[in-house]
């Protein structure tokens, strides 16, 4: 470039900056044609410095991203867990209410209990809750729910007792097919650990007529069992040799125990005036 063209343009340079160093009113007014000129270049040069900032503020690192999503998942799982505590908070809540109510409407006297032990080679056939002699309790009680019959105490201790299942092999009810004349024995049979056994209701009439879905009850026969417990519905009715059987689903899942009630069978002595 020539030594002319040089000086030429570092003349206009200092005539710019000069131009804006001035604070008259023409000055003024040049400036704002500039600026009106140079605008489109400034926005642009803006925009792109904003663009480089948000990229290099949101950071592309891979270990930072992955702190952030598991922040994120922790939260998410911290949300669910709070969540599904409230759930059953509330269920058990409702049950409650329901365990209050059935024992307000009974006729019979009887102690509330928690189930606390449950073992798994003897799920179908005992369990232990937190009731005992010192509670008022006493063996061979039956124990009940508000969905039918459970079973009856075995041993003891003060303040813990056995339930034997009424699937169990020998805990036997003296039992009657409700709306029929027909009656029998019902108890337990053996089934595998992850099988739901069901009930036998035995000496049945060989060719009696039953309909599957028939309310099973207990008779009150033996003094164990009062009478009117529901212990589960027919299922198929069946003949034997001499007589005929009744495979009987329980009415209460036995599974799902959490609270049960012991009957007080003992009669209330009256007091003489």
């Amino acid at each position: 470039m020539k030594k002319l063209n040089i000086l030429a343009l570092l003349i206009f340079v200092a005539a710019v900056v000069s131009v804006f160093m001035l604070h008259t009113p023409t000055t003024r007014m040049i400036q704002g044609k500039v600026m009106a000129v140079l605008s489109p270049f400034i926005h642009s040069s803006a925009a792109v410095e904003q663009g480089m900032s948000e990229a290099l503020s949101s950071s592309d690192d891979p270990r930072e991203l992955k702190r952030e999503k598991d922040r994120l998942q922790i939260d998410n799982e911290r949300l669910q867990i709070i969540s599904q505590k409230y759930s059953r908070t509330l269920d058990e809540n409702n049950y409650l209410r329901e365990l209050v109510a059935f024992k307000k409407v009974s006729p019979f006297k009887m102690s509330a209990a928690r189930v606390i032990k449950r073992i798994s080679t003897s799920w179908w056939n005992t369990m232990i809750i937190d009731k005992g002699l010192l509670d008022g309790l006493a063996t061979d009680t039956p124990v009940i729910s508000a969905n039918g019959l459970i079973g009856k105490t075995g041993k003891m201790a003060p303040h813990m007792a056995e339930v034997i299942l009424l699937t169990d092999e020998m805990c036997r009810v003296s039992s009657k097919v409700e709306g029929t004349l027909e009656q029998g024995i019902i108890a337990g049979e053996r089934a595998g650990l992850d099988m739901r056994p069901d009930l036998r209701l035995r000496f049945l009439s060989r060719n009696a007529l039953i309909n599957p879905g028939s309310n099973v009850i207990s008779t009150g026969e033996g003094g164990v069992f009062p009478p009117g417990l529901l212990i589960g519905r027919v299922k198929r009715f069946e003949n034997k040799d001499i007589t005929g059987e009744a495979v009987v689903e329980p009415a209460v899942d036995f599974s799902m125990l959490e609270y049960v009630f012991v009957l007080d069978m003992q009669p209330e002595i009256e007091v003489k005036k």
